[in-house]
């Protein structure tokens, strides 16, 4: 929905043949990007996946050079996509900076938060810049701990959604002359029918407070730099990357990672994910549940251990 926004503030339907630009994001951006530029049509040649850092951020460098070339070339930057929280890592791009070129290249600048912008609510000093976005995206059903199927999109601009979204150009027409004017759901977003998915995520912040869902996710960032340090205190593990929220990536120096994983799952005791990081495989956990207590995170490091003295045993 935001590269739609995004597309028609830039290369709005009535300009012919200009329907497609150049949209921009990370080598670590989520797979649902590059499904959404083939949906819009505006097509996975059209996407530039930019470098990363060591801390497997978006380099602004490379950033500028890939809008400079494609100007270059005669096609149309569009949109830039910022990552608060990549999936595998966690890693949080550089926003203040992308900021700074979204705007002096006039591009719309989109945040993916599904995963860690949610934590702006308890440690906003990670996410400096991003009240400069025109939109962002949000899984409550990732870190306001609900069940699935409850994610939202932020925007900035209620007139663009109602251009891109509406059924009718007399909506969008009614709007510009009377601000007042009442839109139904349906003409700012890409649903119709659908079911009151809010309605869950309003009864916890009713109840529970933002207080307790702020102190629930500082727990969830102290249990990563917890199971970071056991991980950095045993001479055969490694971190793969930065611990910057709750994805914590490490691996066994010496056994064959992907078998550690199964015996771990087989043993039943504790339960990682995986990631590939700089081509190495990589035992993963991520915490992003309230109920996750010290002892669980303490059972990991040992059960690795464990794990890895069966493999080839």
């Amino acid at each position: 929905m935001a590269l739609a926004m995004a597309r028609e503030s830039r290369l709005p339907a009535n300009e012919a043949g200009a329907r497609s630009g150049i949209v921009y994001a990370s080598q670590e951006a989520h797979m649902s990007m590059p499904k959404a530029v083939a949906l819009l049509g505006i097509g996975r040649g059209n996407l530039r996946l930019i470098a990363v850092d060591e801390a497997l951020r978006m380099r602004v460098d490379a950033l500028e050079a890939a809008i400079a070339a494609d100007r270059a070339a005669g096609r149309t930057p569009i949109a830039i996509v910022a990552t608060t929280g990549t999936v595998n890592t966690g890693a949080v791009d550089p926003l203040p900076e992308i900021a700074d070129v979204a705007a002096r290249e006039n591009l719309w600048l989109h945040v993916d938060g599904a995963y860690g912008g949610l934590v702006a609510l308890a440690a906003p000093e990670k996410f400096r810049g991003l009240d400069r976005a025109d939109s962002l995206s949000l899984d409550a059903h990732k870190w306001l701990y609900q069940p699935a199927e409850c994610g939202c999109l932020l925007h900035r601009h209620p007139d663009i959604a109602r251009q891109t979204f509406s059924h009718s150009g007399d909506y969008v027409r009614s709007f510009r002359e009377d601000p007042a004017e009442s839109f139904a759901f349906f003409d700012e977003s890409m649903e119709l029918s659908r079911r009151f998915r809010a309605l869950k995520l309003w009864l916890s912040l009713q109840y529970h407070g933002r207080r307790a869902f702020r102190a629930a996710i500082r727990r969830d960032l102290d249990n990563a730099l917890a199971l970071a340090r056991a991980v950095e205190a045993r001479p055969e593990l490694e971190l793969l990357a930065p611990v910057t929220l709750s994805a914590v990536c490490f691996r066994h120096r010496t056994k064959d990672n992907a078998a550690i994983l199964k015996r771990m799952a087989t043993r039943g005791r504790v339960y990682l994910s995986n990631a590939t990081i700089g081509g190495q495989f990589a035992l993963r956990a991520c915490f992003v549940n309230h109920r996750t207590s010290d002892d669980d995170v303490e059972a990991i490091v040992p059960e690795v251990i464990a794990a890895a003295e069966e493999v080839n045993a």
